[in-house]
């Protein structure tokens, strides 16, 4: 205690109130469900659900696709609606999505190629031909698309799959093989979902389009696991650089609800 010996008495003040500034900061912090992590506030997930739903099974595992966004929104985990009308209205605008005929042609698209688009022709292009003709084949396939520009970045340089082994979302290098459908499933879930909350399509649509998703999935994928990772993938290739934050905070909650037990990936079962 030698160190603290002969100081001034304000100096004694000036270490209480760091002290006691720091402590209601702490507690303050964990209170409003936050971990901090790099500058960036990431949520902590609380799987909400409404006393008044009525969803059965396989509702609940359709509208269950879309969970670790759906977190990220504070959305329930156990409604076809999502939040409300005036909350999802700047996203179905800023996707182009707010009227019938927008979200009938991005959901058609979704459903008959949407990111696979991308990520099957550029994965099978990197492992079955020559490099010296990879620009060529992108020019030819995509033109100057910016999307499809950042998804042979990412792939071709193995950035995103290092990303997601050292978030511990990949274990192996071959968790790439899995593809992004999970991540179309996904987007197809939780835009219904949003449309049909600002009355943009029915109830029976919306159900319609989850249930496509659902059989998506279950086409590609054998477990939540399985599915989870492909939604990863696609989620980190399909966010530009400047989303850094958006994407940091969705991986943590992503995190959560694959191990959590009170999430809806380990309360629901992956049907057989």
């Amino acid at each position: 205690m030698q160190l603290f010996d002969n100081l001034p008495w304000y100096t004694y003040v000036i270490l209480a109130v760091a002290v006691v500034s720091y402590a209601y900061r702490y507690f303050k912090t964990a209170k409003d469900g936050y971990d901090e992590g790099d500058g960036i506030q990431l949520t902590k997930a609380k799987f909400r659900k409404s006393p008044q739903s009525q969803l059965n099974k396989d509702q609940l595992f359709g509208v269950a696709l879309y969970t670790p966004i759906a977190e990220w929104w504070k959305a329930d985990t156990n409604t076809l609606t999502f939040l409300t009308p005036k909350k999802v209205k700047p996203y179905l605008e800023g996707w182009g999505i707010d009227t019938t005929e927008g979200y009938w042609s991005l959901t058609e698209y979704f459903m008959k190629d949407g990111r696979r688009w991308y990520f099957d022709f550029i994965v099978d292009m990197i492992n079955n031909q020559s490099e010296e003709n990879w620009n060529d084949l992108m020019a030819e396939k995509f033109g100057g698309n910016e999307r499809a520009d950042r998804y042979f970045k990412l792939l071709k340089t193995g950035t995103t799959v290092q990303k997601l082994k050292q978030k511990g979302i990949f274990a192996f290098d071959s968790d790439l093989e899995l593809g992004v459908a999970g991540y179309d499933a996904a987007v197809l879930a939780g835009q219904a979902r949003k449309a049909f909350t600002a009355q943009v399509i029915s109830e029976k649509d919306a159900w319609k389009v989850i249930r496509f998703a659902k059989e998506l999935a279950l086409q590609h994928f054998s477990s939540w696991e399985e599915f989870g990772k492909s939604f990863a993938l696609g989620f980190d290739l399909d966010m530009r650089a400047d989303y850094h934050d958006y994407k940091e905070e969705v991986f943590h909650l992503y995190l959560q609800v694959i191990s959590e037990p009170s999430s809806p990936w380990n309360t629901i079962d992956w049907p057989k």
